[in-house]
């Protein structure tokens, strides 16, 4: 080989001819040995990881906690359901005609998940209260909804009275209640957990 090729030329590593220094530099590329792409979590992924979160903080509560918070999203399920039955608009979820409850529900729940959080003993004290509190406003919410939607007109003609509905609770009024109940007495035993 002559001299002239001997010699490098001064040509960047990689070129057509690179030199034995700068071609062991250069990484082999190698496409079929890259790593694989991870795959893209589904909808149906993140459901069961969502679920399995959500399992495993269950688990964390209490005894009572559990009961609590099973039965207020009990009532927070029911608000699905129809509460009322009026003449003029038929049926009306309990989202729309009991929209309380969904507040109060909702700010139980968040007190119990603050409470699993392990806050202090003087922060959990006054967190048990306050999930008492929103635990019997619910309550006596969904009570007071089934007298104040129980309305009725009496109309007397020859001698006899017949009473014409304006307006009734439905069956999500009294599995609200039900709920409601639940979630309160859930309550009461964990003022006097340590």
């Amino acid at each position: 080989m002559p001299d002239r090729l001997r010699k490098g030329s001064g040509r960047r590593p990689g070129g057509w001819n690179p030199s034995p220094s700068a071609a062991a530099t250069l990484e082999p590329r190698r496409p079929y040995l890259a790593d694989p792409v991870a795959p893209t979590p589904t909808v149906t992924d993140a459901a069961r990881k969502a679920a399995s979160d959500l399992g495993s903080f269950f688990g964390t509560l209490s005894v009572f906690d559990r009961w609590a918070a099973g039965a207020t999203a009990g009532l927070l399920l029911t608000l699905a359901l129809p509460w009322r039955w009026t003449r003029q608009d038929e049926e009306i979820i309990g989202l729309v005609a009991a929209w309380p409850v969904l507040l109060l529900g909702a700010a139980a729940l968040a007190l119990v998940y603050l409470r699993a959080r392990k806050a202090d003993a003087r922060e959990d004290r006054l967190l048990r209260l306050a999930q008492l509190g929103a635990s019997g406003g619910a309550a006596i919410f969904t009570g007071l909804f089934l007298a104040w939607t129980t309305q009725s007109h009496a109309l007397r003609a020859v001698g006899r009275s017949i009473a014409i509905v304006e307006s009734r609770p439905e069956l999500g009024a009294y599995a609200g209640l039900l709920c409601a109940v639940a979630a309160l007495f859930a309550a009461l035993p964990a003022l006097t957990e340590q």
